[in-house]
């Protein structure tokens, strides 16, 4: 696995190289932006007044790149911030007036707005707190921005003129001005008549409050009921205006929280104008108010703050009822909670300010009330509520006294507690070696908890470990209840995983103790208590336990940020304890970060690769593949890799669990069977359980199975328990899990027969078939090769005599269909991959001559052209090799012997399937008939297989599917031609050839003609040149071209010749007659391999039949026609004859076809009464007009000749 860190590190350098090339684009990119071309240093002079959108992206797009590394920004970001700050202070001091808003039509943006755009950007990727850094405080400019906000934001329109990213950078800005470090009545411009703070609020500021404080706070309170980011800007804006001393002097913290106190329980002012959005405005302001504060600030306010808190969340006043419903309301309430006690705390450890405490700055029940409240919370709804509350009780834990922290980290082990109950103890073995290792030792059972209350609590407990608020005396507890909280999980009724965020709670809490305590206090904990599973009883020291539950998380878990969550806390025990974990370098480089972000790389590759390094990790391992995470997992391809790995660990590593997982599932250990509960098990239990089993078995291990029966125990003779399978059948007939259930049940009989001996009982034998037989009947094609390895697994175990009887049944029900009937002939391919499997494994000295015509009779009657494309395939693929092969040679007898008269009915099926074209709505489902008989063609044409006359035939048939259109068939068909027909030398020579160039289409056009096979080549061959792709009829076409052109006058005969014996039989709507036609009309009007002048023209014959093609509905197919007639005009025998045929397309009753069949005639005749004809006129008028026409063409073509 060093590889794999290796190439993370390389990647990381990587990004690191590509940052410092965006950086550099930015530093171009940024003068570009903010003036018109000159020098690269920033002139005043020439900065541009708008910006074009476009531009303003481009420069987004580029710091969006370092939204998930931002740290990569830092070393920059002073010398990219700087020209924005200062353009827009240039703009705010000397250009305020000329901001304007650019009109509809005007794809151009100010520049204010562009630099707020872009400023806001980088606040959103590296954080306000640090952009704002690089604003300039300079106390001149605070009025003159105020002034251009104002103007610019034009209240006075009754509509907001600025964008929210404007207003967002304008207010933080002036947040960040608020922090002067002097009065701001000596910046403040008096103002002219009474000031006003807000129209939208019932606030009243206290006197004598400068002007511009009057201007600050009527931005501040507007924009705290926005629904955008500009909310939190003013928030900012409104808690560093009340922390000012000198507005502390005027008292504006006092009025401002008498007002929020108003706000919150006075119904009137919800009424009037305030929102949702303003409470949440109000309850942030109050939050970071009592958090930015000082105690001695804070301290006269905490009991009006609870108390009105205390009536909004117990009385729930109307007004605000729906209000704090909301999640974000809730989360804020905790935050100012927090902030109470924490203040609360901090005042109580001051001794002189607690002598000085009275009845109005101090109230006992406030700190037991919040605390109830957080505790409480820990089971709220929503995440992030359970965030918020997990973090203020690990806060305050800290700062109380330490008998308060232990009864309150009791409290909430308590309560966590509370939600789970025992699981009755298995008997554990007195080794705990992987030989006798028991996975079911005594451990916590979590069937009943409430999923959002472990999360809240395991959260708790995980922020009170990273803090270090935790008492020692319950580390062994809190590491106790988070290996219970890795193992937890549970799901929704629709299958939704519910537990996925308590076990990354508690890798965090592992993460959290890794990190925070020593090795020496870790180990200094007992393990003693910790010992929940049977494998930790091997294991030394508490950081070995944290360890081997990291791996199984890391390996296992079905969450791919958990697995990863697991390798980060993994890697921060082996750095910061080194030397106590086993192997732990090379542990660490193994399960690495990125190797475990694939969920099937993680279970099959690194736990493999983790098994190695210790026998703890085996054990784990082994413990965590029957588990829910594995075996029981609701992914099926989970299981099935499960069940992989459990037979991989028994085979190579020894592994012999005592008791396989069945037991988990029974209700005492003193049952007399595994299963004591059957019916209660889904089919995905049912399905692993027995993949794992079979995997077991599969390497030797059968008496670790309580599946199998011995009833002697020196007896190897194997069987399925009957009853083990009771339930099964329920759900194969009747379950939702059917297929699951078939594979599960194949796997385990094929694994138990290849393992028994022969001395098994024929009654025992035929309950296993009795079992495949009814998969294979309710089989629906999914697991095909499953029954059929458990059908010949099973078959082979019985004697000759029953598997000819079995084999007849099996045969003749295929005859008779019944079968096919069930599902629509889906168990009909079931049964003919079986039978064709339990053939080819068929041990006789000799078979009945009876028998095989049986098997013939069967597959001649399943290859008729009544059957469906699957079972035609199922034939040929499964079945018509082993029943060949019986017809020509029987084992131990003279190859020459057999039955050559049954196998000489095998031979027109196979044509048949050679030239299946059938169609339907799926498309062409004859092609997979075709490709399947092409395999046949290949597999048995050995010399003497099949006589001469069928080799010619079938060869060429072959040759047209190795140039039709599909690329499949033609690939195939193109191999088996390879194998073959060819010579050494040209399949040397045709290595390199796609089957889509010129020369390999030339090239088939030279085999056909050397093996005299042109006309069969050239029916596959005029459906690529006619209707294939634009590639195909392209090279197609040219090397039908070079063909013709090199062809002799015998090679010219034979293809017209060809080509009219395809035409004929097409006629009138044939399969091959678009295509033929067209392919005829592109030679001759290329006039290429001309007939004999001396010679009849071999189109003679085709004038006559191709008078029905005019009924013909498909206007491709005429138009083809009509070119035909087009190219005849130029061959003297049949110019006459195709002159008329077009004179009467001109009557057609599609006007298209007339159009055409004009414009050909056109082309050849040059007659005045042609082109005066009107197509469109009536049809009596018409035939007048065309019956002058061909009059008057038929004596201009005698002229010429």
């Amino acid at each position: 696995m060093a590889t794999e860190a290796d190439e993370g590190d390389a990647v990381e350098i990587h990004l690191q190289r590509v940052s410092a090339k965006v950086i550099d684009e930015l530093r171009l990119s940024v003068p570009l932006f903010l003036q018109k071309r000159g020098p690269a240093a920033l002139d005043q002079t020439r900065i541009r007044k708008v910006v074009k959108p476009n531009n303003t992206a481009k420069i987004e797009r580029l710091i969006n790149t370092f939204q998930e590394w931002p740290q990569l920004l830092d070393p920059a970001l002073e010398h990219l911030i700087q020209p924005f700050v200062t353009a827009l202070v240039h703009d705010v001091q000397n250009h305020a007036d000329n901001y304007r808003q650019p009109s509809p039509d005007q794809l151009v943006d100010p520049l204010p707005r562009a630099i707020c755009r872009v400023l806001y950007t980088f606040c959103k990727v590296r954080g306000p707190k640090v952009i704002s850094r690089f604003f300039r405080n300079g106390p001149e400019i605070l009025e003159p921005m105020l002034d251009a906000f104002e103007l610019w934001n034009n209240p006075a329109e009754g509509a907001d003129s600025l964008i929210w990213e404007e207003k967002y950078v304008l207010l933080l800005w002036l947040s960040h001005l608020a922090l002067a470090p002097f009065d701001l009545e000596f910046i403040s411009t008096p103002a002219v008549g009474t000031p006003t703070v807000s129209t939208r609020t019932t606030f009243s500021p206290p006197p004598g409050l400068p002007n511009v404080v009057h201007r600050l706070l009527a931005l501040a309170l507007r924009y705290l009921s926005s629904v955008s980011k500009e909310r939190e800007a003013a928030v900012s804006l409104l808690v560093r205006l009340s922390l000012r001393p000198d507005m502390q002097r005027l008292q504006l913290h006092h009025h401002l929280l008498q007002w929020v106190f108003s706000s919150l329980n006075n119904s009137v002012e919800r009424d009037a104008h305030a929102s949702f959005y303003f409470y949440t405005g109000i309850l942030s302001y109050l939050a970071s108010f009592l958090r930015s504060g000082n105690s001695q600030t804070i301290v006269s306010f905490l009991a009006p703050v609870f108390k009105c808190l205390e009536a909004i969340t117990l009385n729930r006043a109307n007004a605000t009822d729906d209000v704090f419903e909301s999640a974000v309301a809730r989360k804020l309430i905790i935050k100012i909670y927090r902030a109470l006690a924490v203040h609360q705390l901090s005042v109580i450890a001051s001794s002189s300010l607690h002598r000085g405490m009275t009845s109005q700055t101090y109230d006992p029940d406030l700190l037991d009330s919040i605390l109830d409240y957080l505790l409480s919370s820990l089971e709220d709804k929503d995440s992030t509520v359970r965030l918020t509350a997990s973090k203020a009780l690990s806060v305050i834990t800290q700062k109380l006294d330490p008998g308060m922290s232990t009864q309150l980290v009791d409290d909430i082990i308590r309560r966590q507690q509370e939600n789970s109950v025992y699981a009755r103890s298995v008997k554990v073995g007195k080794d705990h070696d992987t030989s006798s290792m028991d996975l079911t030792a005594v451990r916590r059972g979590l069937t009943l908890a409430d999923p959002l209350s472990w999360h809240g609590h395991v959260l708790t407990l995980s922020h009170l470990l990273y803090r270090r608020s935790a008492p020692s005396a319950f580390l062994s507890t809190i590491i106790s209840l988070l290996i219970d909280a890795l193992d937890f999980e549970h799901r929704s009724p629709m299958g939704t995983s519910l537990g996925g965020n308590v076990r990354d709670a508690a890798c965090f809490g592992m993460w959290s103790i890794a990190r925070k305590y020593s090795t020496a206090e870790l180990l200094s904990i007992p393990t003693t208590d910790l010992q929940s599973r049977a494998y930790h009883r091997q294991l030394n020291s508490v950081i070995e336990l944290l360890a081997a539950e990291l791996v199984l998380i890391a390996t296992m878990d079905p969450e791919g940020n958990i697995r990863r969550g697991a390798s980060a806390a993994l890697q921060e025990l082996v750095g910061r304890h080194p030397d106590t974990v086993p192997s732990g370098i090379q542990l660490i480089q193994i399960v690495d970060y990125h190797a475990v972000g694939l969920r099937s790389r993680a279970m099959n590759i690194v736990s493999l690769q983790t098994v190695v390094l210790d026998k703890i990790y085996l054990n784990t391992i082994a413990t965590g593949i029957l588990s829910w995470r594995a075996i029981s997992s609701p992914v099926a391809a989970v299981r099935r890799d499960a069940a992989g790995l459990l037979g991989h660990l028994v085979g190579k590593y020894g592994v012999r669990p005592s008791m396989l997982p069945l037991c988990r599932c029974s209700e005492s250990v003193d049952a007399p069977r595994p299963f004591q509960r059957k019916r209660e098990k889904s089919a995905d239990e049912w399905h692993g359980i027995y993949l794992a089993h079979a995997a077991v078995i599969g390497e030797g291990c059968v008496e670790e199975s309580l599946l199998v029966h011995r009833p002697d125990p020196l007896d190897k003779h194997l069987l399925l328990e009957e009853d083990s399978i009771f339930g099964l059948e329920d759900i194969i007939d009747h379950g939702k899990g059917a297929e699951l259930a078939i594979e599960a049940l194949c796997t385990m009989i094929a694994a138990v027969s290849d393992q028994s001996g022969p001395g098994v009982t024929l009654n025992q034998l035929k309950y296993h078939m009795d079992i495949v037989e009814a998969c294979f009947r309710h089989c629906t094609g999914q697991n095909l090769n499953v029954v059929k390895t458990a059908a010949v697994s099973t078959f082979r175990l019985l004697e000759e005599s029953e598997q000819l009887l079995l084999v007849g049944s099996w045969l003749n029900e295929i005859k008779e269909g019944r079968n096919g009937q069930l599902r629509s002939g889906c168990s009909n391919v079931a049964l003919i991959t079986v039978v064709g499997a339990v053939l080819q494994s068929l041990r006789m000295s000799r078979v009945a001559e009876d028998s095989v015509a049986l098997q013939i009779e069967v597959l001649t009657s399943q290859l008729n052209k009544e059957s469906n494309e699957s079972t035609k395939c199922a034939v040929l693929n499964h079945l018509f090799l082993p029943v060949f092969n019986r017809a020509y040679v029987n084992r131990g007898i003279d190859r020459r012997s057999g039955y050559p008269h049954l196998k000489e009915r095998l031979k027109r099926p196979l044509i048949d399937c050679l030239n299946d074209h059938t169609i339907d709505s799926r498309g062409d489902v004859g092609s997979d008939v075709r490709i399947a008989a092409i395999n046949i063609i290949s597999k048995t044409a050995a010399p003497g297989q099949w006589d001469d006359a069928f080799c010619h035939e079938a060869s060429g048939i072959v040759y047209g599917l190795a140039v039709e259109k599909l690329d499949k068939v033609r690939g195939r068909a193109w191999s088996c031609v390879r194998e073959v027909r060819l010579s050494f030398q040209d399949v040397q020579r045709s290595a390199l050839w796609s089957t889509d160039s010129v020369e390999y289409f030339t090239f088939m056009f030279d085999l056909a003609k050397r093996e005299r096979s042109l006309a069969p080549m050239l029916k596959g061959f005029i459906t690529t040149a006619s209707v294939g792709t634009e590639l195909l009829v392209r090279n197609s076409r040219i090397a039908l071209l070079h063909c013709l052109n090199g062809c002799t006058t015998v090679e010219t005969c034979m293809f017209h010749d060809a080509l009219v014996q395809i035409i004929q039989p097409e006629i009138p709507t044939g399969r091959l007659l678009r295509p033929a036609l067209e392919v005829l009309s592109f030679v001759l009007d290329n006039d290429a391999a001309p007939p004999e002048p001396s010679s009849t023209s071999p189109y003679q014959a085709l004038l006559q039949p191709l008078r029905a093609v005019h009924a013909n509905t498909d206007l491709s197919t005429l138009q083809a026609l009509v070119g035909v007639y087009a190219g005849f005009l130029n061959h003297m025998d049949v110019r006459m004859a195709a002159l008329i045929q077009l004179h009467r397309l001109l009557l057609h009753r599609y006007p298209s076809i007339r159009l055409t069949a004009a414009g050909a005639l056109t082309m050849v005749v040059d007659d005045e009464g042609l082109r005066r004809l009107d197509l469109r006129a009536d049809k009596q008028v018409l035939r007048a007009g065309v019956e002058r026409v061909l009059k008057e063409s038929q004596r201009v073509l005698s002229v010429v000749e």
